[in-house]
């Protein structure tokens, strides 16, 4: 029996270039944070080890601090733990971050980095690591190429067999690309498990290959970031029990709102009322519509405090306009036509139908105009 905690992507030391003050601070905080909140789950679970399947650093060039600081961290992760590195944090060159004095003087004793393709005897010899280490940015063709169903039985006759790679999967037509990896190589292999990193949401490929996506959300993509995996293999040869664990902190919320009376607005401001943990969330907020003028002061107001409170508030969309009065739309029928297109749009406005009240608002925006 092995048990085993699935993460990557970590991606220590993003810059968030595009958040500024508290929202900025506490981003690049929650990702080292992951680092021991990945331990605790390893420790909730039983595991035997820590796999990270890539991208444990955001770069190769980060700051000597941000090192250090995920050293000492890992340093309380109480079982051993396993980092492939994946594209941002490549293997080749004399300027890897796990070739710097700053991560070699400061790496706990149960930490590996799996940059090289030998297998690695794990577990007490239960289980066998097979690394499909990332060697450049760019990495062309498969690069678990190289496993096949004789790589790691020498070393470990009988041991469960875990591939660790960093990469998109595709279906192959015999070309090369950029870090594609075949999820056929776990059955041409004979894998128990292939652990993977580079796609940031939690996401099952095939009963045997999973991605763990990243421990803590990074953008508003909705495809389940912010978990790692608990794997639980029996025995050579049987079928893997995984479990997701969530572990983020913060939440990154999409919301589309159309607000066109004052109980829509009621619902908007409802719906910020009972946000869970508004000061560890950040929002895309896409809002259409209009309002009158007393209202849409209301909605400011509204606007205002969510993005005072919440850590971070993007707008996106045409947002809500004023919206003119009936004494107004009036006031531009001064013809016929116009006229009786103004009569009968109001008339079905009256009905209750919003896109003849929406198309009262743009006769009078481009009359205006």
């Amino acid at each position: 029996m092995t048990r085993f905690i699935h993460a990557a992507d970590f991606q220590i030391g993003k810059p968030y270039n595009w958040a500024g003050g508290r929202a900025q601070r506490t981003l690049k905080e929650r990702r080292e944070e992951a680092i021991e909140r990945v331990g605790d789950v390893a420790r909730e679970k039983g595991a035997d080890f820590v796999v990270i399947a890539g991208d444990f650093f955001d770069a190769n060039t980060i700051e000597d601090d941000v090192i250090t600081r995920a050293c000492r961290r890992l340093s309380n992760v109480e079982v051993p733990v396993y980092i492939l590195p994946g594209n941002h944090d490549f293997a080749a060159g004399p300027a890897c971050v796990y070739d710097r004095p700053t991560f070699e003087r400061h790496q706990p004793g149960h930490v590996t980095v799996l940059d090289s393709r030998a297998p690695q005897v794990v577990a007490g010899g239960e289980a066998v690591l097979l690394p499909a280490p990332i060697q450049r940015r760019n990495e062309l063709g498969d690069p678990t190429s190289h496993f096949d169903s004789d790589l790691g039985r020498e070393e470990a006759p009988g041991a469960i067999r875990v591939g660790v790679a960093h990469g998109g999967v595709v279906d192959f037509d015999g070309g090369e690309a950029s870090s594609r990896i075949d999820p056929g190589r776990v059955e041409s292999a004979e894998l128990d498990y292939l652990a993977l990193g580079d796609w940031h949401g939690k996401k099952q490929v095939r009963k045997r290959v999973w991605y763990s996506g990243t421990p803590e959300p990074d953008s508003f993509k909705q495809n389940e970031p912010g978990h790692v995996l608990g794997v639980e293999i029996e025995r050579l040869g049987a079928e893997p029990v995984v479990e997701p664990v969530e572990t983020a902190q913060t939440r990154w919320i999409r919301k589309e709102v159309g607000i066109r009376r004052e109980e829509d607005l009621e619902a908007f401001r409802g719906w910020f009322e009972d946000l869970p943990d508004p000061l560890n969330a950040l929002v895309r907020l896409e809002l259409r519509g209009r309002l009158g003028l007393k209202a849409m002061s209301s909605l400011e107001e509204v606007l205002d405090d969510l993005e005072n409170t919440v850590l971070h508030l993007r707008r996106r969309g045409d947002g809500v306009r004023p919206k003119a009065s009936l004494d107004e739309i009036d006031a531009i029928a001064t013809d016929g036509y116009v006229r009786t297109a103004v009569e009968r749009l109001k008339t079905e406005a009256e009905s209750g139908e919003e896109s003849a009240e929406e198309a009262l608002q743009l006769l009078y925006q481009l009359k205006r105009e």
